[in-house]
């Protein structure tokens, strides 16, 4: 027997998800369906979870009051900058 659900998703997040689920030849339906399939056979979440550390925190907060930042327009810019 199968039920059916309905789910909250951020717009950009779906349409992102469903574009790499199609490359794959599945749909949302069968990739969430995998997902619900690997977590019943493990009994866990199929991939590890964990909280940024302190310095990930200090970089995520200094990028979002653009504190010790800088900018590279390409990636050569930045390889230049680093002596690459």
């Amino acid at each position: 027997m199968k039920i059916q659900t309905s789910v909250r998703v951020e717009n950009t997040l779906y349409n992102e998800a469903k574009n790499v689920f199609s490359k794959f030849g599945l749909t949302f339906g069968d990739a969430v369906n995998i997902f619900l399939a690997k977590v019943a056979m493990e009994k866990a979440i199929p991939f590890e979870l964990s909280l940024p550390s302190e310095e990930l925190e200090n970089r995520i907060n200094n990028l979002n009051i653009d504190k010790n930042t800088q900018v590279y327009n390409t990636a050569n810019e930045l390889f230049e900058d680093l002596g690459i």
